[in-house]
Parts: C-alpha cells; structure tokens; sequence
C-alpha cells in the first residue's frame, strides 16, 4: 500500500486553474482524518514540477490546465523518471469520451466530473489511495513523448509557423487525432471543445483559427509540401484542403513515424 505521511496522513496535491474548486476540494478532504494537502498548482506546468518536488501520495489533477494538460503532465512525469508511486485522480468540467478513453490508457480508472459530489469524491479518493500499487499512471515509457517534435516539423514544412493564427491549435489537434482516430468524426463535439477550453477560447474560433493556418499555408506557405501529406483528401468549395483533411492526413503520418519508431 501507499505510505502515509509522517503525520499518518495520506499526502495530497491538488492541480486546477479554478480557485474554488481548489478551495472545494480542499474543504472536502479536510473533513477527513486521512489526507493532508501539500499544496496546489494552477497549471500543468506548476503542477509537474511540485509533484516532482513533493512526490505526494495522490495527485487530483483536472483535465484542461493551461500550459500543459493533464495527460501531456503525466508524460513528461514519465520522461523524467519519476519513481514515486503516485496515484492519480483526474476531473473534468466536460464528458468527453476520449478524455475518458486517454485517462483509461493511463491506468485512471474514473474521471470526475464537476461539479464535485462529497461523499462519492471521498469514498473515490479513499479507494484510489488505499489501492495496492500497480505501477504510477505516468510510469509507462511512450514513444508518444516525440510526438510534438514530429508535428512540429511537419506543420512547418508546409509553412505554417508559431507566429500564425491556429499554429498551437493544429498542432494540439493532430496529436490528440493520432492518439484517438474516431475523434476526426466528432471535430466539433469534442476535438474543438477541448483544445478551447484549454486554451480559454471557443470551439467556433478554434475551428476558424485551424482554417486560417491551412488557409495561409496553402496561398503562401509550401502548397507542394501540403498536397504531398495529402493526396486525394477532401477540399473545400475553395479549393483548398478541409481541417479534417488535414488533421486527419497529418495524423495519420505523425501515426506511421511513431510506428517505425517502436519497431
């Protein structure tokens, strides 16, 4: 089992860019003998780097940080080495079934979904802690960790460069396709949902922002570069490539590199 704290406390560590859910599950915990929160991250980023710091028993992470998300969060815990068994909570303002099916790929059983009920909060968070150790979420070793390096390259090879509108978005929406393809059929019910809400937008301007990238790219960027990923996909009445042609195609690409990759 986990070890406790010296003061018989489970040890806790809580990551939420909202303050009053900190404050909630803060509240919650503290109504128990069992835990102890150490401290509280805002972002992905903070929230990587205190738990390699305080190595907590539990982390309670929610899904959309900024910086990092939660899942990018428990790669980079994995990149680093990290050794400590801790169990992993995740929550989520949103029921998406690719969240659910990422968290799962983690070993992350449950998702939350907010708001918080107490009592079925407590009892998850009893049960996760006391569980026997199956080897921390973020302890698998993935190829997927150069994922980003290989987008990266790819959307700019095709002219599109940090400095354009939907460059982060893009490049966010092929990783998350080539982790799960049916999600190119749900663009705007989950894809754009959940790159705007980590990115405090809307899925209306995250779909524009994607198609002026594709847009730039294709009257001013590397057209040649583009078509070659493409090949026969679907365009536009404008004639030029639809967002899904190219997250899809791309995608696929980032998908058969990380393939040669493991082999």
């Amino acid at each position: 089992m986990t070890a406790k704290h010296s003061n018989n406390k489970f040890t806790v560590l809580l990551a939420d860019r909202n303050k009053d859910n900190l404050r909630l599950m803060t509240e919650y915990l503290s109504q128990t003998e069992d835990f102890v929160v150490l401290d509280f991250a805002f972002d992905g980023r903070q929230a990587l780097e205190l738990t390699k710091e305080l190595e907590p028993d539990l982390l309670i992470i929610d899904s959309i940080l900024p910086k990092l998300d939660c899942f990018a969060v428990l790669e980079e815990l994995a990149a680093s080495g990290y050794k400590k068994d801790t169990k992993v909570i995740v929550t989520s303002e949103v029921r998406l079934d690719f969240v659910l099916k990422k968290a799962e790929s983690f070993g992350i059983g449950h998702v939350f979904l907010k708001p918080l009920e107490k009592e079925a909060f407590l009892r998850r968070v009893s049960e996760t802690v006391r569980q026997q150790a199956k080897g921390a979420a973020f302890m698998r070793v993935r190829v997927e960790q150069c994922s980003h390096e290989i987008v990266t390259r790819h959307i700019r090879t095709v002219g599109i460069t940090a400095n354009v509108k939907g460059y982060q978005y893009l490049r966010d929406a092929i990783i998350l396709v080539q982790e799960d393809f049916s999600l190119i059929n749900r663009l705007s019910t989950e894809l754009y949902v959940f790159i705007a809400s980590k990115y405090s937008s809307t899925p209306s301007c995250v779909e524009r922002a994607i198609r002026h990238a594709i847009g730039a790219a294709w009257a001013r960027g590397n057209a040649r570069a583009l078509e070659s990923f493409l090949g026969f996909a679907i365009f536009e009445q404008e004639g030029r490539p639809s967002n899904g042609a190219v997250i899809a195609m791309l995608a696929d690409k980032l998908n058969t590199e990380l393939s040669y990759m493991v082999d």
